[in-house]
């Protein structure tokens, strides 16, 4: 055999070694992946016998022993960093067993190392919650904010962690929150949270984002604020929506009326300082073709009390108003039930109409004080059947409704 022969059979014999010890390192994966997937303390010792040097089977079995064998999980978790000094994973599992140990300034080491080499939200995440079991608001709000811009999926559970330190309903500015879906989902937050009337501040900011996906979240979070009397920050909301064109309004006309749409010339928005055409049974609502004005149409079926049609109003404390309204009927009665009343935020009564009359026709007049105090009203067409009658069956159109402010002041009742 040549010399060059000779070569040709030892490189052959050492690609042969070498496929076979891939092959046999490629067997010892395969079964250690096979044990690390049975997911038990025992399978995944197995695996880590075919491959002692993979950093994350140790943390698999950390988590995996628990607190039945914390001993065992530390040492698990210390050998995983030694093998892989990277692993953020590794090294918040390490800290948060140091913290159960009682070891707290090995646990803080920890878990900032994880922080320094892991730039995901895991470890802030980590962090934060442990300065908040240690008390410490100031290095937990600091990671509260780090945070914010790793944010992935849910961030409610972020929200609730901070409103438990203080929630004061200005979270946006205090951990910069920049992203417009999670400045949403702040304010859907409040809402939902029982804190509403805090909801205020995060709503001027999600409105200075003008996107459209978040109109219905703004008319929800105004109206929340009407109902908890913040009537500035509903203000906001409402003429913040109308000024840039996000809402269905008629043209604006100065001076500005004291209702929205009396006229009845768009469809309603259904929320904020518009008209709201609640759904009732028996009870229907429709705009008059070809003209301005609004119908209303009794089925006789509907309930013998009901509020088809209102609108929050922002008025003067302390000043005489009139509510001036025209309208027509069809087979509705004399006795029909039907009056416009005046309530304030507390449910108290300020003024009720006269029954509106049966009539091709008809106008009314209903003048009213506010009390002392009063920036909202709510005004109301109420259906209430009158004792000994049938419920109405018919339609009402109403064709304008106007309040203006009066020149005279003291109370007077309603006519």
């Amino acid at each position: 055999m040549t010399r060059r022969g000779a070569a040709r059979v030892m490189i052959a014999a050492a690609a042969a070694a070498g496929f076979a010890v891939a092959g046999a390192w490629s067997l010892r994966l395969a079964r250690a992946d096979y044990w690390f997937g049975q997911e038990t303390v025992a399978s995944t010792a197995k695996a880590l016998e075919f491959t002692p040097d993979q950093s994350e089977y140790l943390v698999r079995l950390a988590l995996l022993v628990g607190d039945q064998d914390p001993a065992r999980a530390l040492a698990a978790l210390r050998q995983a960093v030694k093998l892989n000094p990277n692993d953020g994973r590794a090294w918040v599992e390490q800290g948060l067993r140091l913290e159960e140990a009682g070891d707290l300034v090995g646990a803080e080491s920890a878990l900032l190392t994880a922080a320094d080499i892991d730039e995901t939200y895991l470890p802030r995440w980590t962090l934060l919650n442990y300065y908040f079991r240690r008390n410490n608001a100031d290095r937990f709000w600091y990671w509260a904010k780090a945070a914010v811009p790793m944010i992935y999926g849910d961030p409610v559970p972020l929200f609730h962690l901070c409103g438990r330190v203080e929630e004061d309903g200005r979270l946006i500015g205090r951990l910069d929150i920049r992203q417009p879906e999670i400045q949403s989902a702040y304010v859907f937050y409040l809402l939902d949270s029982g804190h509403a009337d805090l909801a205020g501040s995060a709503s001027r900011d999600v409105l200075a984002g003008k996107r459209k996906e978040d109109v219905p979240l703004l008319l929800e979070a105004c109206d929340r604020l009407i109902d908890a009397g913040r009537i500035e920050d509903s203000e906001a909301i409402w003429d913040g929506l109308a000024h840039s064109g996000r809402l269905t309004l008629p043209p604006r006309i100065e001076p500005a009326p004291i209702l929205t749409d009396g006229d009845f010339a768009v469809s309603p928005v259904g929320h904020g300082y518009d008209w709201r055409l609640p759904e009732l049974e028996g009870i229907s609502a429709s705009r008059e073709d070809g003209a301005a004005g609004l119908r209303l149409t009794f089925s006789g079926m509907q309930a013998e009390a009901a509020e088809p049609l209102l609108q929050f109003v922002r008025v003067e404390e302390d000043a005489a108003y009139q509510l001036r309204y025209s309208y027509r009927t069809s087979d509705i009665g004399a006795e029909s039930g039907l009056a416009w009343c005046v309530t304030g935020m507390n449910g108290e009564r300020i003024a009720e109409s006269r029954e509106l009359t049966p009539g091709e026709t008809a106008d009314g007049i209903m003048p009213f004080v506010t009390p002392p105090g009063c920036r909202v009203v709510r005004l109301s067409l109420e259906y209430r059947r009158r004792p000994g009658t049938t419920r109405i069956a018919g339609y009402l159109v109403l064709r304008g409704v106007q309040m203006q402010l009066r020149p005279t002041s003291g109370k007077q009742t309603g006519s």
